[in-house]
């Protein structure tokens, strides 16, 4: 596979839900899943005629999607591994509040040597030059202008804002340059339309970047990904499918997190998507598993999928 790694610089501020079932508009989150840039490029794919094509790309297995992580000027960053002390191993009680801090780690071989350390031995890693903040959540107060002689509701909105050289990117592993132009074309297109919600008042707008894969952070992310370890980070939330399901749990730490919500097309009405759990990035795994394009509903026009086919990242803990 190619690996391609972009970055996502928002020049309006982003409005994206957890996805956790909340339907309040200050439920926010600040970065972005992979099922949702599917929904996002396979919105824009049916504007250029090129839909049909690209979902049986990403069923293929001809292009993978990781979840988006937020960057610090050339710093990439990725979650910090869902990975308990070792047995016998004492938690270093005085530095709690710094290790609690701690939700991103950079992508580099000091970082994750770090990490491996402290769970051996529970000794808290070097924090001096990891940030821990990227952005800020603000709530704008909005009006929803009733018709006839309703009157004009007030509602609050609440979005994320980037700090000064921070912003999101993105791993893509293509298996042809042919496949890997169309998506860099879709996500341009993307970012002038905008991504996550309230696009239509002008949020999720962005310019893309790609960056060089002799970037330091990018070297260890390429290599990680073509690396068959004993262990691996999952840098897609995802869900195997039934037939991967209990191979794939099996010595595993992860979290779920909730997939659902509504399915928006230009060729067909709003229909509610079919919740399901995935495990979230981050999620340490012991065995690779495949996944699968979901099928969560339909409309009178063709069928409504969501993303699940994972990156992971080959780590030693």
């Amino acid at each position: 596979m190619n690996y391609c790694i972009y970055k996502m610089r928002f020049s309006t501020p982003l409005h994206c839900g957890r996805g956790d079932g909340a339907v309040d508009l200050t439920n926010n989150a600040m970065t972005l899943k992979a099922d949702t840039l599917f929904s996002a490029l396979c919105s824009e794919a049916d504007i250029s005629n090129c839909a049909d094509e690209l979902i049986s790309a990403f069923k293929n297995g001809d292009i993978l999607l990781s979840d988006t992580f937020p960057f610090y000027d050339e710093q990439l960053y990725l979650p910090v591994p869902i990975c308990p002390l070792k047995p016998d191993v004492k938690f270093d009680v005085g530095n709690r509040k710094k290790i609690k801090a701690v939700k991103w780690l950079p992508a580099c071989d000091e970082a994750f040597s770090g990490f491996h350390d402290y769970i051996n031995s529970g000794n808290m890693f070097s924090t001096d030059n990891i940030k821990t903040s990227f952005a800020k959540q603000k709530t704008d107060a909005k009006n929803c202008i009733g018709s006839g002689n309703d009157d004009t509701k007030p509602f609050d909105v609440s979005s994320i804002e980037f700090e000064d050289k921070c912003g999101l990117y993105g791993i893509i592993a293509c298996s042809s340059q042919e496949n890997a132009a169309m998506i860099i074309s879709l996500l341009k297109r993307t970012g002038i339309s905008g991504i996550g919600g309230q696009v239509s008042r002008g949020y999720g707008k962005f310019s893309l970047e790609l960056i060089s894969n002799d970037n330091e952070y990018a070297g260890f992310i390429i290599n990680g990904l073509e690396n068959d370890s004993s262990s691996f980070v999952l840098l897609t939330s995802s869900l195997p499918n039934e037939n991967e399901l209990e191979m794939c749990l099996e010595g595993a730490y992860f979290n779920l997190i909730r997939r659902g919500g509504l399915s928006y097309s230009l060729r067909g009405s709003m229909v509610k998507k079919h919740t399901q759990y995935y495990l979230s990035s981050g999620s340490v795994l012991k065995h690779r598993f495949s996944g699968d394009i979901y099928t969560v509903g339909k409309n009178e026009k063709h069928d409504i999928y969501r993303y699940s086919k994972p990156l992971l990242l080959g780590v030693n803990l």
